[in-house]
């Protein structure tokens, strides 16, 4: 009984195996892995040529991710009367960005384009809402930092232009006007102050570069876990962790680039396009930006990216 027993069984296999020119493939896979081995095999000679492709991913666990991945291609021709004929490997790596480029502004690296976490919240230069641009020595706070910026008390010029002072035909505005008393007690507002022009010339209408949501004296709109604050980012303590003990100001309306998340605009103090946007609205001939978790943006050479759109760099 034992002998047709163990004939039965290879009977059994002898029907079951490849014929000549079939392949057998086996897939085999370990719980808890990502690897997968596929063995390719024929049995017996071909005719003619027959290529084969072999492809083994390197195993992955379960768990946050580096934003680094290797696949590894292997591939063999095999002729049945000469067997390989070649063998080639080839190794893909991508990862989540490019290392990242610093921002000189004017020739001189500042904080916000310096590729460093200066304040420690997890946000790197152009990724940190509180840089305002690469022109900016203050990573903690909206205030620039910057020796001679937006320095007087209470006369102000173009926020966003890196320098204290105008010219003819520049922004002009001064913090006794606002009720608000964004100048704090270095210049508390004056209801008889009667130089308050609410009208700004074109040219600070067309040179100040505005972020959606402020006017071009540095008056911006920003949303913290759903209340609305008009802070003064000449305010050198105004911070995010801390938006309640910020400078409130008065918008002026002339110069007032008001943000419309509803057209895909980002607003000052987001990175992120709004939901259901595919990235960011731009005025004119800007392009749209993305910031990757290193602070680098996809902008050409001397731009930098804000409020979700390509700008180029005032200098300091």
């Amino acid at each position: 009984m034992k002998t047709i027993h163990i004939l039965g069984v290879c009977a059994l296999l002898a029907c079951n195996s490849p014929s000549k020119g079939e392949t057998e493939t086996q897939v085999a896979s370990e719980t808890g892995t990502a690897s997968e081995i596929t063995t390719v095999t024929t049995a017996g000679p071909t005719s003619g040529t027959e290529d084969t492709t072999g492809t083994t991913a390197e195993p992955t666990t379960a768990g946050p991710t580096t934003g680094t991945s290797t696949t590894t291609t292997s591939t063999s021709t095999t002729d049945a009367s000469t067997g390989p004929v070649t063998a080639t490997e080839t190794t893909t790596t991508t990862t989540g960005g490019g290392a990242c480029v610093p921002l000189l502004c004017n020739g001189t690296l500042y904080a916000c384009g310096d590729c460093m976490d200066n304040d420690g919240d997890g946000l790197v230069d152009q990724a940190d809402p509180e840089c305002v641009s690469p022109c900016d020595d203050r990573e903690e706070t909206f205030a620039t930092g910057l020796p001679g910026d937006n320095m007087d008390p209470c006369k102000q010029d173009c926020f966003f232009d890196g320098n204290s002072g105008g010219g003819n035909g520049d922004c002009a505005w001064d913090l006794k006007c606002d009720p608000k008393s964004p100048g704090g007690d270095k210049c508390p507002y004056d209801e008889n102050f009667n130089n308050c022009p609410q009208e700004q010339p074109q040219q600070c209408i067309d040179e100040c570069q505005v972020p959606n949501g402020c006017d071009c004296f540095g008056c911006c709109t920003v949303v913290v876990e759903g209340m609305t604050y008009d802070i003064f980012l000449g305010d050198l303590d105004c911070a995010l962790s801390d938006i309640g003990s910020c400078q409130l100001c008065t918008k002026n309306l002339d110069c007032d680039d008001e943000c419309q998340p509803e057209e895909c605009e980002v607003c000052f103090g987001e990175t992120e396009p709004p939901p259901g946007c595919d990235e960011a609205s731009c005025e004119g001939d800007a392009q749209p930006c993305e910031i990757d978790d290193k602070g680098q943006s996809d902008c050409p050479e001397d731009q930098y990216c804000k409020t979700g759109c390509c700008h180029a760099l005032e200098p300091g």
